[in-house]
C-alpha cells in the first residue's frame, strides 16, 4: 500500500500526532532504546472502514484507552504484539491477530520489528449490520473475542479476503474515488464476514439456523429489485425494505432460486439491458443503458453479455436498430 502512504517518520511525537488524527488520542512510548524508530502508516479510506498498514520499527507501548467510535482488527504480518482489551492478554503474531472493541479499555505493546494490517470499522455501521443479520435490535454493542485465530478455516478465509482488499486498494480498484456502490458492497461484505466468522457475544444468534422466509419474501424481494433496478443497492438494503435479516434473505434465495439476491440482481440487470437493446431503445448509448439499469462497469457487462447471448451489446443494437 505504498501508493497510499500517509507518512513515514523517525520522530515519535510526529507519529503519535498523525496516527491519532486518523484513529484516536493515545499514549505512544518507546519501551527500549534498541531498534530504530521508523514509523510508517499507509491508509486507504472507504465509507465505513479504512485499510491501514502500520509499523513502528522499535519496541513501543500504545495506550489508546477506549477507542469509542470504531472497532480495530489487527493482522500481524511479521513480529509480535501484546494486546489487552480488558479480557486477558493475547500475544499475537503471524496467524494470530486481534480485534479491539471500542467500549473496552485497550493497551498494546508492539515488539521491535512488528508490522500489521489494520481494518478500522465504524462502530455504528458494524452494529447496524449485526442488527440486520439477527433481525432485531441489539441490547448493547457487539463484543468480540480479542484473539483472531487464523487456524479457524472461516477466519482464515476472511483474512485472505481482507488481504485481497489491500491488494486491490493498492491498484486503486477499491477504496478510491469512483464507484460508491461497489465500495459499499465491499465494505458490507467485510463487516458481515467478520461478524459471521469471529467469536462474539452474538455468535449464537448469528450461527443458528434461521427460519427460511419462503416464497413470499423471495417474490417481494424480486419485485423490489425490479422496481429499483437502476439504484445502487446491497443485500442489506433489500432486506431492510422487506423487514427481514440479510441472512434470512440469502437463505431464502438459495432455497428457492439456487442463487444469492445479488446474483439475481445482476441477472435482472443483464436481462433488462438485453431487452432494451433488442427493442431498439432510444435510451442513448450503451453506456446510458448500463447506467439506466444500474450496471457500473460497461467493460465487465460486455464480457458477460457476450457470454450469455453470443454477441456483443453493439451487435445486438445493430441487428435491432
Amino acid at each position: 500500500m505504498e501508493r497510499n502512504r500517509l507518512f513515514q517518520s523517525d520522530d515519535l511525537d510526529e507519529a503519535r500526532a498523525v496516527v491519532a488524527a486518523k484513529f484516536c488520542d493515545h499514549r505512544l512510548n518507546r519501551v527500549s532504546r534498541s531498534g530504530r524508530f521508523d514509523a510508517v502508516h499507509n491508509r486507504a479510506e472507504g465509507q465505513a472502514t479504512s485499510l491501514n498498514y502500520i509499523q513502528y520499527g522499535a519496541d513501543v507501548e500504545i495506550e489508546p484507552g477506549e477507542l469509542g467510535s470504531f472497532y480495530l482488527v489487527q493482522i500481524p504480518l511479521k513480529g509480535q504484539a501484546w494486546i489487552d482489551n480488558s479480557a486477558g492478554d493475547v500475544e499475537t503474531g503471524p496467524g494470530l491477530g486481534s480485534v479491539l472493541n471500542p467500549h473496552r479499555n485497550a493497551s498494546m505493546r508492539w515488539r521491535e520489528g512488528c508490522s500489521q494490517l489494520l481494518l478500522q470499522i465504524d462502530a455504528q455501521q458494524l452494529n447496524r449490520v449485526a442488527e440486520r443479520l439477527i433481525g432485531r435490535a441489539l441490547s448493547g454493542p457487539v463484543t468480540f473475542r480479542t484473539a483472531v485465530d487464523q487456524r479457524v478455516p472461516e477466519v482464515d478465509k476472511w483474512v485472505h479476503k481482507l488481504r485481497t482488499c489491500f491488494s486491490l486498494a493498492e491498484k486503486e480498484a477499491i477504496y478510491a474515488k469512483g464507484n460508491l456502490h461497489t465500495q459499499a458492497l465491499v465494505e458490507e461484505q467485510l463487516i458481515e464476514g467478520f461478524l459471521l466468522c469471529q467469536p462474539s457475544d452474538l455468535s449464537g444468534p448469528l450461527t443458528k439456523d434461521i427460519d427460511r422466509a419462503g416464497n413470499l419474501y423471495v417474490r417481494r424481494a424480486m419485485q423490489y429489485i425490479h422496481r429499483n433496478l437502476g439504484a445502487a443497492m446491497t443485500v442489506g438494503d433489500i432486506a431492510d425494505a422487506l423487514g427481514i435479516s440479510p441472512r434470512s434473505l440469502q437463505l431464502s434465495f438459495k432455497a428457492e432460486l439456487g442463487m444469492t439476491p445479488m446474483q439475481y440482481l445482476r441477472d435482472a440487470r443483464l436481462r433488462e439491458a438485453h431487452a432494451m437493446l433488442k427493442t431498439g431503445s432510444d435510451m442513448g448509448s450503451i453506456g446510458d443503458i448500463c447506467e439506466h439499469v444500474g450496471i457500473a462497469h460497461c467493460g465487465r457487462f460486455s464480457v458477460e453479455y457476450k457470454r450469455r447471448y453470443g454477441e456483443s451489446p453493439h451487435e445486438t443494437r445493430l441487428k435491432n436498430g
